[in-house]
């Protein structure tokens, strides 16, 4: 409680608990525009063109004023903002709607929507570039798009993913016609994570210590939002396939299991990354996915699958406390080779 009073008080010109009565329709008007002025003020701090990671603090602020509204206010400041024209700007942008996008209002979402065009022709434009910020905001961008069309298509999910057994049975309203395109979007929803993971991985030189850098923890950061999303999206999958298993040959399946497989790879090689590099130990501890992925041909293995949990400790320390080093010129020596799995310990996938 002491830390919400504390992070209200961060906040420039927040609206006042008792509006001032005297002036009448001027005091209320002065009162709005004080409150839209502290607004712009915060999502300048955010987003800008400096090239290093989103403040905690900044960011906490944006979350604070949008928590109880849509995003009206966000976007009619983000409007005036020059994203098609700065890489790093559209790039921290995108950190900040990723993040208000899970945390925010559930009214973020729809109101949101009403960009989606001017996000795909965004999308679109730095898709021209083959490299740099420019190719990170294209796949950035995608993977926003097709987060809000998966909540507005299933309202049930919040924001953040986080749901219970029930909650994700009654998502599909005990119909596996359900089930079945609900897994394919979230396979969908996965693989946009997944591309971006992969495309900030492919532009570091991951031979050096990029994460103690400005530029390369300003790269990793939105990265903490992308595994928020891909634990729950990892885990809701795995049950929605026993479930359909439970209910479908085994063969119609084949699609699903195949595409499960492919990205189970990906995902347990990039939560093993990620863990090893100094910028995330203090900041969130990542969950190592099994050594072989879940048998679907075998019902009781559901017993054996433990739900991957990412914690964010309370006291870690904030990006903008991190040790920040400005050059390039360091060789990274806490991260451990990845592990190869010999042929006896190999996934023996059916």
């Amino acid at each position: 409680m002491d830390r919400v009073k504390s992070s209200m008080q961060q906040v420039p010109n927040a609206i006042p608990k008792v509006i001032r009565r005297t002036g009448g329709a001027n005091s209320l008007e002065l009162e709005k525009e004080n409150f839209e002025r502290g607004q712009a003020v915060s999502i300048n701090k955010a987003i800008n063109t400096q090239e290093v990671a989103v403040k905690e603090k900044h960011a906490r602020n944006i979350l604070i004023l949008f928590i109880c509204k849509g995003a009206h206010t966000f976007w009619a400041a983000v409007n005036r903002l020059p994203l098609s024209s700065n890489a790093v700007l559209c790039w921290k942008f995108c950190h900040v709607f990723h993040k208000l996008l899970r945390d925010g209002h559930p009214n973020v979402i729809k109101d949101s929507m009403r960009n989606k065009a001017d996000l795909t022709d965004m999308s679109r434009m730095w898709g021209h570039l083959s490299e740099g910020y420019g190719k990170l905001c294209s796949i950035y961008l995608k993977l926003l798009i097709t987060k809000m069309e998966f909540h507005i298509k299933n309202p049930r999910f919040p924001g953040n993913l986080q749901m219970s057994n029930r909650q994700l049975d009654e998502a599909g309203e005990n119909d596996v016609n359900n089930f079945f395109q609900l897994t394919v979007e979230m396979f969908d929803y996965l693989e946009c994570e997944l591309n971006l993971f992969l495309g900030v991985f492919s532009s570091l030189d991951m031979s050096r210590s990029v994460s103690v850098t400005a530029a390369g923890q300003c790269r990793l950061a939105p990265l903490i939002q992308v595994i928020l999303d891909s634990s729950h999206l990892y885990d809701y999958t795995v049950k929605l396939l026993f479930k359909l298993h439970s209910c479908l040959p085994a063969d119609t399946l084949q699609g699903h299991r195949d595409r499960f497989q492919e990205q189970f790879k990906k995902l347990k090689n990039l939560f093993y990354r990620s863990s090893n590099l100094q910028y995330f130990k203090r900041l969130i501890q990542i969950p190592q996915l099994p050594e072989n992925p879940p048998n679907f041909l075998r019902a009781s293995a559901l017993s054996e699958h433990i739900s991957p949990v990412v914690v964010i400790p309370a006291e870690s320390s904030s990006p903008e406390s991190e040790h920040v080093v400005e050059t390039d010129d360091l060789v990274d020596t806490d991260i451990p080779a990845l592990p190869v799995n010999t042929p006896d310990k190999r996934s023996k996938w059916v």
